[in-house]
């Protein structure tokens, strides 16, 4: 089963952040698969890889499907350049990019991806996993702070959520629109008019 959900993480706040600005992604076995074999180019360093001349502390993958919003804004596409995982060696990972606009570089904070497959396995299908200071914080008290940040995000996402699935409108594709606005069926004329009354 892929069991798709959305994982929402703070940016760190800067000189013109909010702390409702965020980074969204959709998640699912598959990505989780490759974030477990991305994390095993980048073994912790030990004794042995102390000895060798060059070794891989870190592995940038980019992530462009990744929503970054600052509060009301919203930047598909558009507003990030270099929209990207980074994974370091002591097994967490952190999302970046870059404000096309202001040029400031954006990130979040560290979070472990054992923890995240482990949150992904064990949490209810289609659940938003919310990851604040680098701490999952669905299970906080309403009234801390991360409590009140991941009732801030409920209520952006009432408005501004992307949906997963193709709207109504993208399920019209056997409809064609007659030269007077009114929809056909495979071109064939339609001889009821629609009315709202």
């Amino acid at each position: 089963m892929n069991k798709p959900r959305h994982v929402v993480m703070q940016v760190v706040k800067r000189s013109s952040g909010s702390a409702t600005h965020h980074v969204e992604f959709l998640m699912d076995d598959n990505f989780a698969e490759r974030l477990r074999q991305l994390r095993s180019l980048v073994p912790p360093l030990g004794a042995l890889n102390k000895q060798r001349d060059l070794v891989i502390d870190k592995v940038r993958v980019r992530l462009p499907n990744a929503i970054w919003r600052s509060g009301n804004e919203i930047a598909i596409d558009g507003g990030v350049d270099g929209s990207c995982i980074v994974i370091a060696a002591e097994g967490s990972f952190n999302c970046g990019g870059k404000d096309r606009r202001t040029r400031e570089k954006l990130v979040t904070y560290n979070f472990s991806i054992a923890r995240l497959i482990e949150l992904h396995g064990e949490r209810p299908e289609g659940e938003t996993l919310y990851i604040r200071d680098g701490v999952f914080a669905n299970d906080e008290p309403a009234e801390s702070p991360a409590g009140r940040w991941v009732a801030s995000m409920h209520e952006l996402e009432v408005v501004m959520r992307v949906p997963d699935a193709p709207s109504d409108f993208d399920t019209l594709h056997d409809l064609t629109m007659r030269a007077d606005g009114q929809p056909t069926q495979a071109g064939v004329l339609s001889p009821h008019r629609a009315s709202i009354y």
